[in-house]
């Protein structure tokens, strides 16, 4: 654990706590069920100006306060740590083995940082609007997590991009619908058919109706079927899924969530998997795709600098 990103409890000194406060280490499966980051805890000096609006805008679900220290269950993350890391791993793994349901950052630039943090573990936030506030989205997401295998780690990323996806749609849309939601978790099921060893995403884009999307769709289409949901929204979903709906406000919203998605949290292993040519054509492919809207969220994420300089020259 690196020392600049932190615990701040003292190993053993650990002592259950009341209900709702603690995790036994962060997960996204059990995000699910219950945020597991609750709350943000600015530490900086008296005199430090933090302006708080964008992480009250981007993050309205999470309470942000200031604070001139940390509390002992923090999760403790120093801005000049993360902006001056190559490697996201030692924070992944702190955040993984995380007992608080605070995040603490200090710093000059607190609530930059701050941002950027949220960004990427945002899938541990669950925010949701009114279309998936109901018992029909908990069977959704039931159903949903019960189809990824924890145990193999690349399944496991699938896991977390799909809840990042769809966090990343209800900030660019507040108000999305139910079945731009439906689509934004399922919109991947596809890759668990194949080997989780042999990945296809060095094609920078798929062909639309392509075969793998309309497995994807099919298998989406069965799965929502059991879980309840109404026959005209599930044939909605899979055909935004299989590529089938383009040129509309549903399918544009999926492609920016999706987008953003790549870029804030898998563009790190993309890069170490399929090489920096490939990256960089994958980045230029990415940006293209995004709306203006989402091209200005590209400011509020923290990326790996090499990622990062290949996003500048696309």
């Amino acid at each position: 654990m690196s020392a600049f990103v932190s615990q701040s409890l003292e190993p053993g000194s650990f002592e259950a706590p009341a209900s709702g406060t603690f995790c036994i280490g962060f997960s996204a499966k059990r995000a699910v069920l219950e945020p597991q980051i609750r709350s943000l805890r600015l530490v900086a000096d008296e005199d430090e100006v933090l302006d708080i609006s964008t992480l009250q805008r981007e993050f309205p679900t999470v309470l942000v306060e200031r604070a001139g220290s940390c509390n002992p269950h923090d999760v403790v993350i120093d801005d000049f740590a993360w902006r001056g890391a190559f490697d996201f791993c030692p924070f992944d793994e702190t955040i993984a083995q995380a007992r608080s349901s605070s995040i603490a950052v200090r710093g000059i630039d607190a609530a930059g940082v701050a941002c950027e943090v949220m960004a990427r573990y945002q899938r541990l936030v669950v925010r949701r609007n009114r279309a998936s506030s109901t018992v029909l989205f908990d069977a959704v997401l039931d159903a949903h997590a019960a189809l990824f295998d924890s145990s193999d780690p690349v399944i496991e990323t699938d896991f977390e991009h799909a809840l990042d996806t769809w966090q990343w749609m209800l900030r660019m849309d507040a108000d999305a619908g139910l079945v731009p939601q439906l689509a934004a978790l399922f919109h991947d099921v596809d890759r668990l058919a194949g080997d989780t060893q042999e990945r296809i995403e060095h094609r920078a884009h798929r062909s639309l109706d392509g075969a793998p999307m309309k497995e994807g769709g099919e298998r989406a289409a069965s799965v929502l079927r059991l879980a309840g949901v109404a026959e005209q929204d599930v044939v909605r979903v899979r055909d935004l899924i299989a590529g089938r709906v383009q040129g509309e406000k549903d399918a544009a919203l999926l492609d920016d969530a999706d987008g953003l998605s790549f870029l804030s949290l898998l563009s790190p292993r993309y890069a170490d998997y399929f090489g920096l040519a490939q990256t960089r054509r994958k980045a230029t492919f990415t940006l293209g795709r995004l709306s203006p809207a989402a091209r200005e969220k590209v400011a509020l994420l923290r990326l790996r600098p090499d990622v990062d300089r290949l996003v500048q020259s696309a």
